[in-house]
């Protein structure tokens, strides 16, 4: 059996936001928390009780290891991080809004020690060694050699009889759509396990639906994330459905990777149906939490699972 259960590969980065209200350019002070969407999936996944590690490049400073320390107290494995001393840790601002006004995001990131790594830099057996591997389209979308680095642990992954599961995660102030469906397409013979947004199903591959994602792309088994209408899968030409939870929203990001952590759990135990649901729970309990990590556990799924809360937990 595989050491782990689920390994992740991706960049992390420090967010700062600014308190619901105020405006970027305005504030006085930050809140600041870990973020990256590979490794909110793994943290989310150790939360709820799976062998999960995190695989990056960090530079070896002081946010570096504020990253680390953060991820492994939540239980993640960050053994398979490589330590450099070229690049920096990407940062990203966050202005959150209210409606009728969106989210706003601000980018730093150009030149981070992950987009600079090359494929000679990274335990390729190590990565391999696990039930499950998880890549976003974040990581094809940092550098040429990031791009590089995702494909050969795909690879790898997959050569070892690994599933591996992509979350297309199309970010439009990283590149282009022409680029990121290209790049997805490359890759998808290597995927068992395909999830995205019906906006960017659309957006990049022209799929009104989750069939004709699945058409588009030939992945076995792919997932469409509805908003708050739920989430739809197709496997094996059979389709599951299941509804979301109304949730009071604190903060909505890392939302999509408490979904992913909570359907590759459920897959780990041999159910997509269940993955669904624990994906969807997953999300709803995350957007009640300031910053992009879950901060939960498996007791919080379940009660919410089995509809067995109160107001008043005491």
């Amino acid at each position: 059996m595989p050491t782990r259960q689920l390994v992740t590969l991706g960049e992390a980065m420090l967010r700062l936001s600014v308190r619901p209200g105020d405006r970027l350019e305005e504030a006085l002070a930050f809140d600041v928390h870990v973020a990256g969407s590979e490794a909110n999936v793994a943290y989310a996944a150790a939360r709820v009780g799976l062998s999960a590690a995190w695989v990056s490049a960090l530079p070896e400073n002081a946010l570096g290891r504020r990253v680390v320390r953060t991820l492994a107290a939540g239980g993640v494995d960050t053994s398979l991080v490589r330590w450099e001393k070229a690049g920096r840790l990407g940062l990203y601002f966050v202005e959150m809004g209210a409606a009728p006004r969106p989210i706003d995001v601000l980018y730093d990131r150009a030149h981070s020690t992950m987009a600079l790594a090359a494929a000679g830099a990274f335990d390729w057996a190590g990565l391999a060694d696990t039930q499950f591997f998880h890549v976003s389209g974040i990581t094809l979308a940092l550098s040429d050699s990031s791009r590089e680095v995702a494909r050969r642990a795909m690879e790898e992954a997959k050569g070892s009889g690994a599933s591996v599961t992509m979350d297309v995660n199309y970010r439009q102030r990283l590149w282009g759509r022409e680029a990121a469906a290209e790049a997805v397409r490359d890759v998808a013979p290597l995927v068992d396990v395909l999830v995205a947004t019906a906006e960017d199903a659309r957006d990049l591959f022209g799929a009104d639906g989750v069939e004709q994602l699945q058409a588009a792309l030939g992945v076995e088994t792919v997932v469409l994330t509805l908003g708050a209408a739920g989430a739809i899968a197709s496997r094996g030409g059979t389709t599951v459905r299941r509804g979301g939870h109304a949730v009071e929203t604190i903060d909505r990001v890392g939302a999509g990777d408490a979904f992913v952590a909570g359907l590759i759990w459920g897959l780990v135990d041999g159910s997509l149906e269940l993955g669904l649901e624990r994906g969807l729970a997953m999300s709803a309990l995350k957007m009640t939490l300031h910053g992009d990590l879950f901060r939960l556990d498996a007791g919080d799924v379940a009660a919410l699972l089995a509809k067995d809360h109160r107001e008043v937990g005491r």
